[in-house]
């Protein structure tokens, strides 16, 4: 396979040589960004020929975040996977405070779902502290909704801080009244 033009011609090398699509290299690379899978726990609910495996071949995988190969991936235009991406320091200076900023419920638990603790943070003696918002700031106000929470709340319109709010440069678990919310 080669490499070709934006209309349709063959790229080459300026001894003519015709470019490779890709190399032994690249595949290895691109298969290291499949790592960390586990298939999720067998279900009572389905039928499935049992081989002496509890798993899961109906479910979607899970990531098991330490099992994932860390390093970057390269791509075949000589640049990585992910290099048009804003990376986590170039995010705007509290985002979390900032017009489409997204919260998602998670109830009376102050665990994150879309991220991952590690795992000492578990541990009553190692526990995190979440951040317990003014109830007089607009972020509070917002999320809280007069006592009627939603499960996905996006900021409508930018909001100014109060209180601990303006300490911090991001938060990603808050304490909301009973509950908690995840940024």
């Amino acid at each position: 396979l080669v490499k070709l033009n934006k209309d349709g011609t063959i790229q080459v090398y300026d001894s003519g040589v015709p470019l490779q699509a890709y190399t032994n290299e690249d595949v290895e690379s691109f298969a290291r960004a499949w790592t960390g899978f586990d298939r999720t726990a067998a279900r009572g609910n389905i039928e499935q020929i049992s081989r002496g495996s509890t798993d899961n071949r109906l479910d979607p995988m899970q990531v098991v975040p330490d099992w994932r190969d860390p390093f970057p991936k390269s791509n075949l235009d000589g640049g990585f996977i992910g290099d048009k991406y804003e990376l986590c320091v170039d995010v705007n200076y509290k985002s979390f405070l900032k017009k489409g900023a997204h919260y998602r419920l998670l109830g009376g638990s102050s665990s994150p779902e879309m991220t991952k603790d590690p795992s000492y943070f578990s541990d009553p003696a190692n526990s995190v502290l979440r951040a317990e918002l003014d109830p007089t700031s607009a972020l509070y106000l917002r999320l809280y909704n007069g006592g009627d929470y939603e499960l996905d709340v996006l900021l409508e319109n930018d909001m100014t801080c109060t209180g601990i709010e303006c300490n911090v440069d991001t938060l990603r678990v808050v304490k909301v009244g009973n509950v908690y919310y995840e940024f």
